[in-house]
């Protein structure tokens, strides 16, 4: 066999395991209030170009952007010379070594073949470009947090062949002014949200008639947050109304372990004691207050004019400034908030940082009034 022959072949082979290999990721069954979204991304997507058309998803933990993302991916991933979706990118360490890993994961799964091993986040960017600028590429970024990472992945446009789509996903909007659309994911609507609820609790898409009332309660506190009734929905599938209202009265003195966690990376992720600060402020003594009155008040306290920092937690989808100029923030990451100052001190309120509760304060007020009264008898 010459060696024309075997390269042929070889070929052959390796254009067989692509079409055999399966790329499909796994979604939920039930998609609820996802399907006009995710429809809209796909018709844009799949418009007939030959430009580097890049798509950002946003929002706040939980919101579903990562569900969207696998859906349009399932959709279109077979209609590219290469496809890869990186999840978690926020989870890789922030060590070069890290970066490095990406931009090998994204160069394998493009190309099927294993790369040459490099140390050099430089070296890797060089890479992509060289490997993959006359492919035609699918390519999901999922859960992007810092603009390094994006940079070591696809720094510029020209790095992927023309007709190539980019997905990224990320709760920081200001990640995203270089893609051609974004899309900013909100709650569910109550309705919604009780069928997403009711099929994670019931297996069914409407709750069980004695459980409808106690089916509300939770939907509530849930917010519209997909991660958060699959979490309670889950939490509560098969236990008896006894365990549903000890569940829920559980819920409104200490929030839910699992969906806390997820948020508060969020909140880990903040760069500076400030940012931090003026999160769990606002959290804890701000909410529906006007931004103005709130900057001022941060101002004061910190020493510098704050506007950075709330056009930060804006942007990370940890605040909302609504149309008359009052800031909310969803229930679930008020809650997180003074969920990590309570910890800092569970059972007693007067050693932390923050007093929002009317009941605690009155207590601190009465033991300092005690203390007091001691050290004068």
């Amino acid at each position: 066999m010459s060696r024309h022959e075997a390269k042929f072949i070889k070929e052959i082979i390796k254009d067989v395991l692509n079409k055999l290999d399966p790329k499909y990721l796994y979604v939920p069954e039930h998609l609820v209030g996802m399907d006009r979204l995710a429809h809209n991304i796909f018709d844009f997507l799949s418009t007939a170009t030959d430009d580097v058309r890049i798509v950002g998803i946003h929002g706040m933990p939980g919101i579903g952007k990562t569900t969207i993302a696998k859906v349009v991916f399932n959709q279109l991933c077979y209609g590219f010379e290469g496809s890869c979706f990186l999840s978690n990118i926020n989870e890789t360490p922030k060590k070069l070594t890290g970066l490095v890993r990406l931009q090998t994961q994204l160069l394998r799964d493009i190309l099927k073949q294993d790369v040459a091993n490099f140390e050099c986040v430089d070296r890797g960017k060089v890479l992509i470009n060289e490997r993959l600028r006359r492919k035609r590429v699918l390519f999901v970024a999922d859960d992007v947090a810092r603009q390094d990472q994006l940079n070591a992945l696809m720094g510029e446009r020209s790095w992927f062949g023309p007709g190539s789509r980019v997905i990224i996903t990320t709760r920081d909007s200001n990640l995203l002014r270089k893609a051609d659309q974004t899309y900013q994911i909100e709650e569910l609507t109550r309705d919604q949200s009780l069928q997403l609820f009711s099929w994670h609790a019931f297996k069914h898409s409407k709750p069980a008639e004695d459980y409808i009332e106690l089916s509300k309660d939770v939907v509530d506190y849930c917010g519209g947050l997909p991660l958060a009734l699959e979490v309670m929905g889950a939490c509560l599938y098969g236990k008896n109304r006894g365990g549903w209202k000890s569940v829920i009265d559980k819920l409104r003195r200490i929030p839910n372990h699992d969906i806390q966690g997820k948020l508060r990376i969020s909140y880990d992720s903040l760069d500076g004691e400030e940012l931090r600060n003026a999160f769990l402020d606002i959290a804890c003594f701000f909410i529906d207050r006007k931004k103005r009155y709130v900057a001022k008040v941060l101002g004061a306290r910190c020493g510098y004019n704050p506007e950075v920092d709330l056009e930060t937690l804006r942007g990370r989808s940890l605040i909302k400034v609504n149309a008359i100029g009052k800031i909310t923030m969803h229930d679930l990451l008020r809650d997180m908030g003074r969920e990590v100052v309570r910890e800092t001190s569970p059972k007693e309120p007067g050693k932390r940082t923050r007093i929002w509760n009317q009941e605690d304060a009155w207590n601190v007020l009465e033991q300092q009034k005690v203390r007091k009264s001691a050290m004068h008898t």
